[in-house]
């Protein structure tokens, strides 16, 4: 399937970009623990009323989302993203306000964070690259990735620009939080500005796609002040590849079903 936009007509980008709003800002904060269903999410978006039984701060998760991606789509007039750009998007995602000198929104993380894994039926926690870290690891990810025109020539490179711009953030985790919201997001931002689909993840896929990120992590080569490259091309990079590649279906079915609604939009000339 072609995966770039440049052949929908206007309506029909633009009936697409509304739709691929609701799916990614679902999808994206369900991984993160988010209950609003796909419907909620797509009501909240619409009408910016409740619903009934749900929290405010899952509220806020959703317009916080869409701020996010209206950003995003406002990037695209740049060819280059720096941290300036980045701290104002994790500010849009950190949709609640907490004073608290250890949890900062729009800038780097200052104290470590890490995740459990059970290993061998025992917790175990794994920690991410030490604050002190960060400037330097991120100012890597910029020399890599922040250039978003960068060309894309098929579905391939499109899939393997994503891969390695969003392992390589969310190994470094910069964040206290928000770090796999902001991964799916900028990653996408060289896809978008070539005119392809966004990779959007099936939040049915979480544990795989948890899972796959951790494996890769534990395999790889640290992160410090003396990495120069941060892309270990290990024996799972290949699942990182594979997993992507596939979750690609996710927008690909949107777009399908703007090309087959065309029939309902043709004329029928009556005979004379």
């Amino acid at each position: 399937m072609d995966n770039k936009l440049t052949k929908l007509k206007s309506f029909e980008k633009k009936e697409l970009l509304k739709q691929l709003k609701v799916t990614w800002t679902y999808n994206s904060n369900a991984i993160e623990g988010n209950t609003l269903s796909e419907g909620d999410t797509s009501f909240i978006i619409e009408s910016g009323l409740t619903v009934q039984g749900k929290s405010l701060s899952e509220h806020n998760q959703v317009v916080g989302h869409i701020k996010a991606i209206d950003l995003i789509y406002g990037l695209l007039d740049k060819d280059h993203i720096d941290e300036k750009d980045l701290f104002t998007l994790h500010k849009a995602i950190q949709t609640e306000f907490v004073l608290d000198y250890e949890k900062p929104n729009g800038a780097y993380k200052v104290v470590p964070n890490g995740r459990w894994k059970k290993i061998e039926k025992r917790d175990k926690l794994f920690y991410y690259p030490h604050p002190d870290y960060t400037q330097h690891l991120m100012d890597l990810w910029f020399t890599e990735y922040g250039h978003i025109n960068i060309e894309i020539k098929n579905k391939e490179e499109a899939v393997k620009i994503y891969t390695d711009a969003h392992i390589a953030f969310t190994s470094i985790h910069p964040f206290w939080d928000g770090n796999g919201r902001l991964a799916r997001l900028v990653a996408n931002l060289p896809l978008l500005k070539n005119e392809y689909l966004p990779i959007i993840i099936n939040n049915e896929h979480r544990q795989e796609y948890q899972d796959i990120q951790f494996e890769y992590q534990m395999n790889s080569k640290p992160l410090d002040i003396e990495t120069a490259q941060l892309i270990d091309e290990n024996s799972d990079y290949s699942n990182l590849l594979n997993f992507f590649s596939k979750e690609y279906k996710n927008s690909e079915k949107l777009l399908k079903e703007i090309k087959n609604s065309r029939k309902q939009l043709k004329t029928k000339t009556r005979r004379p």
